[in-house]
């Protein structure tokens, strides 16, 4: 009887194992949010992971699962610029995209419009968590480098790192000319809070 327990206990233990085994791997919960270029938003679920039971491995990028011969130790996302307005990146949208936020796991990841004092190409600012970065080519790349338990770090070609100088541009601020700047656009109407001060004689 002793013997009995003895080997019901190794199975068990076995059993464990193997659950352990199976589980190895990471799913990290994502949250995308797109906007299109006709201002429309479109959101989806976004998760990235990799599963391996020890025998068959598996990399999930948003409704999409592909095996692979063993555990990625990274993947690349591509933003292509397209005439200077808009975006395409294949795993997001089938069609350009005007902006994005994507909620993974622990991480932000957004690409915005903002017009700096410096203009940079598109006026785009890339963000990944509390770092930011301008396109230098039309076309960029975010790999995602993995550990055990998920995204260990982030590296970004084919654009440039902000060392956070190139700030927001003033909309009250004159240009250097002595010119009137052109506040033309109807969609962006100041409220009476918002309005520039008249400047002082």
């Amino acid at each position: 009887m002793k013997y009995l327990f003895i080997f019901v206990v190794l199975l068990n233990s076995i059993a464990a194992l193997a659950e352990d085994k199976s589980s190895n791997g990471f799913l990290l919960e994502g949250k995308l949010v797109v906007i299109d270029p006709y201002k429309k938003t479109h959101e989806k679920n976004m998760p990235m992971g990799i599963s391996d039971d020890g025998n068959l491995q598996k990399f999930t990028i948003g409704e999409n699962q592909y095996k692979v011969p063993g555990k990625p130790e990274k993947y690349s996302i591509a933003i292509l610029l397209q005439d200077n307005n808009f975006v395409w990146v294949q795993e997001f949208h089938s069609k350009p995209l005007k902006s994005f936020t994507w909620q993974l796991g622990e991480h932000k990841i957004s690409l915005y419009k903002e017009i700096l004092r410096k203009p940079v190409k598109g006026d785009y600012i890339l963000s990944i968590d509390d770092k930011d970065y301008f396109f230098n080519n039309r076309l960029a790349q975010i790999t995602f480098i993995f550990n055990d338990e998920g995204i260990e770090s982030f590296d970004v070609s084919g654009m440039v790192a902000s060392l956070g100088l190139n700030r927001a541009k003033d909309k009250c601020e004159q240009p250097s000319d002595g010119s009137e700047s052109d506040t033309s656009d109807e969609e962006e109407k100041d409220s009476e809070e918002t309005k520039c001060k008249p400047p002082e004689s």
